[in-house]
């Protein structure tokens, strides 16, 4: 018979012990590690869903501005031509800035439809009553002369009560005695 050598068993199994151990330490940090990466993939999906929520609105937003702005598009046409309409009433304006109209007052008196004008330049004098075509001819050569080439405005100030005056003829009277000078009574 052939005999084998005695061996210890202690001397086996705590090596197998330790051994075992240190697997079951590994199978522990393993299954940790993937925890960490699980939940790192979870706040990925998160981040990824809360991001796609946010584009999603924005698209929608975005989508409601286009279809605003289709339906808006044939009031784009108005839109220049008012722009238009506006610089050329800043280059008119910024034209009558250079020169600034003399302006000069006709009151039209309540009682008979009468016009007359008052020289604020000479406060004591009484307002000159404007009777017929030649004192305004006479007025309108006055005026031109004080006005320097600056553009001469007549300004017809109606009653400020209720009166039938100036009557239809008198106006007529008063635009044609004045038309040779911008007036209020003009229609455009």
């Amino acid at each position: 018979m052939i005999r084998m050598p005695r061996r210890n068993v202690t001397r086996f199994i705590i090596p197998l012990i330790d051994v075992l151990i240190l697997l079951f330490c590994i199978f522990l940090l393993m299954e940790f590690n993937s925890a960490s990466q699980a939940d790192e993939e979870s706040e990925k999906v998160d981040d990824a869903s809360f991001k796609y929520d946010q584009l999603a609105s924005e698209l929608d937003r975005r989508t409601k501005e286009l279809k605003q702005f289709e339906e808006d598009r044939p009031q784009l046409a108005d839109v220049f031509k008012l722009r238009e309409e506006r610089d050329r009433l800043r280059d008119e304006v910024a034209r009558l800035r250079e020169q600034p109209a003399y302006v000069r007052i006709i009151d039209i008196d309540p009682k008979d439809g009468s016009i007359s004008f008052f020289d604020d330049t000479k406060p004591n004098r009484p307002a000159l009553k404007i009777a017929d075509e030649e004192i305004a001819k006479a007025l309108i050569e006055r005026h031109k002369k004080e006005a320097n080439g600056r553009e001469l405005y007549y300004y017809f100030v109606y009653p400020r009560t209720r009166s039938i005056y100036p009557l239809f003829g008198q106006e007529q009277n008063y635009e044609r005695w004045f038309r040779k000078a911008a007036n209020s009574l003009v229609k455009k």
